[in-house]
């Protein structure tokens, strides 16, 4: 069965293409960004990427594209929606992200769209917040595909040759799941042993 999901990605790129894509935009969007668990996705699918000879350079292409545009939405976002974004939900309800982002925007100015890719928490609001204090968009969009290239570089190319050099069918295998099963039992009697000594 996993055999044939991996033979299937490999006779069909663009599965993996698209999927990298619209994670890496989906992860810049604003709020939309705090729900999709982006890194853990883009690692899994940058593996299975590269185990399956997955052209690199459309692959990075896609994933830079996503992250770029998913930046450039939630600065548009930010900009024609500023009057009324305290009252739209989720920010009524949690307006310290707004402040946090103008904080963090006030502290770092147009590098704040570079430093904030690779800042979890705030990734998908930096943009937005871009949006409403009226960056200069040509500067934004420099900044923008500058951070997007980075962040295609360093959060793909690990994970990809690592799936390129893995081999995925022994991790689905029984033994595997052995190993794993085993070594979880060790680290559940360690941990027992070390509250029976604090007690």
């Amino acid at each position: 069965m996993f055999e044939d999901s991996l033979s299937f990605l490999n006779q069909n790129p663009e599965y993996l293409l698209f999927s990298v894509f619209l994670v890496a935009m989906c992860e810049s969007l604003a709020v939309v960004g705090i729900i999709v668990p982006g890194v853990g996705l883009i690692t899994a699918i940058s593996v299975l990427a590269g185990n399956v000879n997955t052209p690199i350079i459309w692959f990075l292409l896609c994933a830079i594209s996503g992250a770029f545009i998913g930046d450039v939405l939630s600065f548009g976002f930010g900009r024609y929606c500023q009057p009324y974004l305290t009252a739209i939900w989720p920010f009524s309800k949690h307006p310290s992200w707004i402040t946090d982002g103008e904080y963090f925007f006030h502290r770092h100015g147009g590098k704040s769209i570079f430093l904030g890719r690779f800042i979890g928490p705030i990734r998908p609001f930096i943009p937005m917040i871009a949006g409403m204090m009226k960056m200069n968009t040509q500067h934004f969009l420099l900044l923008n595909g500058l951070s997007a290239i980075a962040w295609g570089l360093i959060f793909t190319l690990p994970s990809y040759y690592l799936g390129e050099n893995l081999d995925l069918k022994w991790l689905f295998s029984w033994q595997a799941l052995l190993i794993l099963t085993v070594m979880s039992l060790i680290a559940i009697a360690v941990s027992l042993l070390i509250k029976q000594k604090k007690l």
